[in-house]
């Protein structure tokens, strides 16, 4: 899989629409700018370090995409305007039984696991 780089040089993904499939996503993975976001309150989505400009955002959640729904209009709100919610969210991926979890692929603590140097912090 190749590296995901986040650079202002290179627009993500193109979104057909607010809402994406899991084969959307699927055929997407390791895309320069793609940013996958679970579904989080306004403050955490805002402390991730994704260029407003250049990302596609996807959002899920587990399953019935309401959070989603509300972090992807929080994202928009703050600027962010390639953002897409994932059709089923997490649960839908797993029954897919896709290769990769979701939830290891998500950003969190300002930090793509797809990028090189991601270091998963741990609690002391």
């Amino acid at each position: 899989m190749r590296v995901n780089t986040v650079t202002s040089l290179a627009p993500g993904p193109y979104l057909p629409s607010s809402t994406v499939s899991t084969q959307w996503l699927a055929d997407h993975l390791g895309a320069d700018n793609l940013a996958i976001v679970k579904a989080a309150n306004r403050v955490r989505l805002l402390s991730l370090r994704i260029d407003a400009m250049a990302s596609t955002i996807v959002v899920y959640d587990e399953s019935d995409s309401l959070c989603a729904a509300e972090s992807a209009r929080n994202l928009r709100e703050a600027g962010f305007e390639r953002v897409a919610v994932l059709t089923g969210g997490r649960q839908k991926w797993l029954s897919e039984q896709r290769p990769i979890d979701l939830d290891e692929l998500a950003h969190r603590n300002g930090r793509s696991p797809l990028y090189s140097d991601y270091i998963e912090p741990r609690l002391a």
